[in-house]
């Protein structure tokens, strides 16, 4: 099957063009489906929780972050996601206080269009 982002090479190089346009892809797809609450937030891990307990941020703060993404967010992706299910995953670097916030997203189309997912969402440096 052909995704949408296997169609750009890209070579996980931070910044690089090509990558810098499948971000931009990826968040024009992004902003609609956030529009329409069609992202949900299902974090993979306990890291994302205990980020948002520490910082006191809820899943509303999550999703005003998302708004704000740009391409220059972009941290790596597109890759395929480590459950085997359809869909591009893209992680994004974003400044908050004296660090940045991990952001891990994907998107994906079924029988009832796009939808997205928050994956993980925590302090940078703590990848899954």
């Amino acid at each position: 099957m052909l995704y949408w982002y296997s169609v750009i090479p890209t070579y996980h190089q931070e910044g690089s063009l090509n990558n810098l346009i499948a971000a931009q892809l990826f968040i024009q797809r992004l902003k609609p489906l956030l529009a329409k609450n069609k992202v949900v937030f299902d974090p993979r891990n306990q890291k994302t929780l205990r980020f948002l307990l520490q910082e006191d941020m809820t899943e509303a703060d999550v999703f005003e972050y998302l708004k704000k993404l740009e391409p220059s967010n972009y941290y790596d992706g597109p890759k395929d996601d480590r459950n085997e299910k359809p869909g591009g995953v893209m992680m994004f670097l974003y400044p908050y206080k004296k660090t940045r916030i991990y952001i891990k997203l994907k998107i994906w189309t079924d029988a009832n269009g796009d939808s997205g997912v928050v994956m993980s969402f925590h302090e940078e440096g703590e990848y899954d």
